[in-house]
């Protein structure tokens, strides 16, 4: 005897199958009203307070980014020193500096 599983009971199926497809459409129809209602009060309850330490890091934070990253002036007159000769190095600073960076 051979069972047909696909003809014994279609109607049954079909109507199962548009009961649970109206259903997730119903359901997904009314998540993004549901979602933005929580959006909302996640949003009006979730604000971001610095605190005064935080504030002043920012505030240095900004000053720093507005400094050029090289000394103009320092350079000028390094360059000038070098040019004219009376540049002066310390052989022995150097040596102990270079040293420091193998350690």
């Amino acid at each position: 005897m051979v069972i047909d599983f696909n003809t014994s009971n279609s109607a049954g199926r079909s109507a199962q199958s548009s009961a649970a497809s109206a259903k997730r459409d119903a359901t997904e129809a009314a998540r993004p009203a549901e979602q933005t209602a929580a959006d909302q009060a996640v949003s009006a309850e979730s604000g971001v307070k610095l605190s005064s330490q935080a504030q002043q890091l920012q505030a240095i934070e900004e000053r720093i980014r507005d400094l050029p990253e090289v000394d103009s002036a320092r350079v000028a007159q390094i360059r000038q020193a070098i040019s004219d000769g009376s540049y002066q190095t310390d052989s022995a600073r150097i040596a102990d500096k270079l040293l420091a960076l193998e350690e």
